[in-house]
């Protein structure tokens, strides 16, 4: 077995290293080559008319990798290459892409009215407060809360050039859902949540409680996943009017909430890609 690559930009290795430990314990004990890899040492391309990666150390193409970083097109030339990617490069092009992964999973989940921005917008298409979002943050970054019109102007400004989408603020700010999904399984759900922020990412400075889904949420999720070849990944809800809303699907989905139940998911993923390569 050539191995696995666990592939991340290389300012994340310094803040991911707990989860990268838990990589090189679970190939460790299954007896699986496991290399950490950084962006900025794959040369990508094509060749006499053909895609090609090298890696820039010399390392030969791993038989698959794991892809902790928001690069499709990177995702998507390993898979050209024969290299399958987890999680896959529709999932990175999708998921990574607010307004595509609403545009996407509509009619599977409800979820709130959204308006996919232009950024030359000088006011809310929906009454005040709002919460504007760039396209393509994640981890609670580059989303903000707009009161009127000059904090709206000013949240368009800090995203652009990025893309932008406007939703309602929920009547309940501060708490959100996040249903892990590894393959097609629901392994955890866990509602995070923030005495002191609207946004309740743990890295925002909230924590997280278990949480138990409805049957019809239950479904939500099960459809969510069955639109998608998951790896892993988080499908995450807002609450509003008592009810959960669809939010988004995080890709390289974050596991401090995981860990904190007493999870360890690495061992779990590295087995479904093990039993996925097997079938090829």
């Amino acid at each position: 077995m050539k191995g696995l690559w666990l592939v991340y930009e290389p300012g994340e290795v310094a803040r991911n290293r707990f989860f990268i430990d838990r990589w090189e314990d679970a190939a460790r004990a299954r007896g699986v080559p496991l290399w950490l890899v950084t962006a900025d040492r794959l040369q990508t391309g094509i060749e006499d008319g053909a895609p090609v990666i090298r890696h820039l150390d010399g390392h030969p193409l791993p038989d698959a990798c794991v892809m902790r970083l928001n690069r499709p097109l990177l995702t998507e030339q390993f898979e050209r290459l024969g290299v399958p990617a987890f999680n896959g490069s529709r999932v990175a092009r999708v998921c990574n892409d607010k307004r595509l992964t609403h545009l996407t999973l509509s009619g599977l989940a409800p979820m709130m009215d959204t308006v996919f921005l232009q950024g030359d917008e000088t006011d809310s298409p929906f009454p005040y407060p709002v919460v504007v979002k760039s396209a393509h943050g994640s981890g609670g970054r580059q989303v903000y809360r707009a009161d009127d019109g000059p904090s709206f102007r000013a949240a368009l400004a800090a995203i652009r050039p990025d893309g932008a989408l406007a939703q309602p603020m929920s009547d309940t700010p501060g708490k959100d859902v996040r249903a892990y999904v590894l393959g097609k399984e629901i392994v955890r759900v866990m509602m995070r949540r923030s005495d002191h922020d609207f946004r309740s990412n743990l890295n925002q400075g909230g924590d997280a409680v278990p949480w138990t889904l409805r049957a019809a949420e239950e479904k939500w999720v099960r459809d969510i996943a069955g639109a998608f070849d998951f790896g892993l990944a988080g499908v995450d809800f807002i609450l509003h009017r008592g009810q959960l809303l669809f939010n988004e699907v995080e890709d390289a989905v974050g596991t401090r909430m995981l860990y904190a139940s007493g999870y360890d998911v690495v061992p779990d993923y590295l087995a479904l890609i093990l039993k996925r390569l097997e079938k090829r």
